[in-house]
């Protein structure tokens, strides 16, 4: 049998019903560096005022983002509970920190 037909799961004229999924070296050097963050600091989203004007940024430790805004106080508040929700569930691998 063909190497073709190996990755293909093709054998005797049958098909396996899932096929085999492979993943690139890139994908499984993100993936390793997400389990690697999430081991880190503790993650914290912090508003602020600044002459009346409210930003939003995230924190890991020393790290910290560029300030999101300016907003309003209630604004600044909604996206803040919005990013601890996305950091909760997806983790802080994508956060751009300075």
């Amino acid at each position: 049998m063909s190497t073709v037909q190996q990755e293909l799961g093709v054998t005797s004229g049958l098909r396996i019903s899932a096929p085999v999924q492979h993943q690139s070296k890139i994908v499984k050097f993100v993936d390793e560096i997400v389990k690697q963050s999430a081991n880190e600091a503790p993650t914290s989203v912090e508003i602020f005022s600044d002459s009346g004007r409210w930003y939003c940024r995230v924190r890991r430790g020393d790290e910290t983002t560029r300030p999101m805004g300016p907003y309003t106080k209630q604004q600044a508040e909604r996206i803040q509970e919005a990013r601890r929700m996305l950091i909760a569930k997806r983790g802080t691998a994508r956060i751009m920190f300075e």
